[in-house]
């Protein structure tokens, strides 16, 4: 029924100054002839069929917290090879690996193990991967690096301030240098190329630090 007969038949029925009350208690709300509600159009159209794209993509887990209990990974682990699922065993070995290299009782080499270990062994995509699966691992070694990157400025930063304060205390420049070379070469070997744990802006900051003590 047309808008427009409605409001003159409700009009006749109810009189005017009814039908003028009835029009504001209703404002805002949706008439609803015969007491029939409108049908939601997605509701009735029922869910659209996903893509192949956006199944494998739901299939994948997020990246992995950092910072929890070993106990927390390997019970995620156990959940994700019940359930078959081999990028969230992955993951989340990834994320107990780079809390392993995170642990700030650990000496530099074995921090770089972990950092390592997780790269080589959990970053790594399944042969012939689709691109969001390849886009995964991508970002997976991606944080592995930046966390690696921040651990080793951390360090480099720590051994800068102690320098420049033994520097001022008067320690011979010659015990310094030899210090700073020592630890450098420890954190990052003897080339300036950037080795695959680190992003090359880590890298380049860190050659910034080390360049002023040898």
């Amino acid at each position: 029924m047309r808008p427009h007969l409605i409001r003159k038949i409700l009009g006749i029925l109810l009189g005017a100054g009814e039908y003028t009350m009835y029009i504001k208690k209703c404002l805002g709300k949706p008439i609803h002839v015969f007491g029939v509600a409108p049908k939601n159009p997605v509701a009735c159209a029922g869910a659209l069929p996903m893509t192949a794209q956006q199944q494998r993509q739901q299939r994948l887990p997020a990246m992995p917290e950092i910072g929890h209990p070993e106990a927390y990974y390997a019970r995620l682990v156990r959940l994700a090879d019940a359930k078959g699922d081999i990028h969230a065993h992955e993951a989340a070995k990834v994320g107990q690996y780079v809390t392993l290299g995170l642990d700030p009782s650990l000496t530099w080499s074995q921090k770089v193990r972990y950092f390592q270990h997780a790269l080589k062994r959990h970053c790594v995509p399944p042969p012939l991967p689709d691109e969001d699966v390849w886009v995964f691992y991508r970002g997976m070694a991606c944080l592995v690096r930046e966390h690696c990157g921040a651990e080793a400025l951390r360090l480099a930063s720590h051994e800068d301030d102690t320098y420049a304060q033994r520097r001022r205390l008067g320690i011979p420049e010659d015990v310094i240098d030899d210090e700073a070379e020592a630890f450098f070469n420890n954190l990052m070997g003897l080339t300036d190329t950037c080795p695959f744990h680190f992003h090359e802006e880590d890298w380049h900051q860190l050659i910034v630090i080390r360049d002023q003590w040898i």
